[in-house]
């Protein structure tokens, strides 16, 4: 008894610290989002199901090879999206480079189609023309690539010094 009496300023502050401590891991729960869950929460629950078979981009990859107006194709998946950067040779046009894009949508299987969303960058290595790139995006309920607004083609003038 002793001990307590001449230590209860120090219980009251321990028992404090403590009740402070639990409140403050409540609010931080409360307030803050769980930095543990996945960033698109649980709509990738199903992505085991709809796996891409591990030839796929090979797969992709070869039909572009045979493509003589394609010189490089790369692709990054995240989550359900697929994005296919496909650069194209500098004589291409719009038309073409589009006609190009339509195509991956028959490099996929139809399940493939339905679960994940597509998206194309078409992109020239000649930066002298500013028409590209150009993006298609094709969601999971639509049929076709649908892209972005078609710009018109304006050259840069020289700067030329006249003194």
């Amino acid at each position: 008894m002793r001990f307590l009496r001449r230590n209860k300023f120090t219980i009251i502050a321990i028992f404090l610290l403590i009740v402070f401590v639990f409140i403050g891991v409540q609010l931080k729960s409360i307030f803050v989002p769980d930095e543990g869950k996945a960033s698109y929460g649980d709509r990738l629950s199903e992505i085991k199901d709809h796996k891409l078979s591990n030839d796929w981009f090979t797969k992709i990859e070869d039909k572009f090879k045979e493509n003589d107006k394609v010189s490089k194709i790369e692709n990054k998946i995240h989550g359900k999206i697929i994005n296919l950067i496909i650069t194209v040779n500098g004589d291409v046009d719009v038309n073409t480079a589009k006609e190009i894009g339509n195509s991956t949508i028959g490099m996929f299987e139809n399940d493939e189609l339905t679960y994940y969303s597509l998206q194309v960058y078409l992109k020239k290595d000649d930066e002298k023309l500013n028409n590209f790139p150009i993006i298609g995006y094709k969601g999971t309920t639509t049929d076709s690539l649908i892209y972005s607004k078609d710009r018109d083609i304006v050259q840069t003038e020289e700067n030329t010094d006249e003194k």
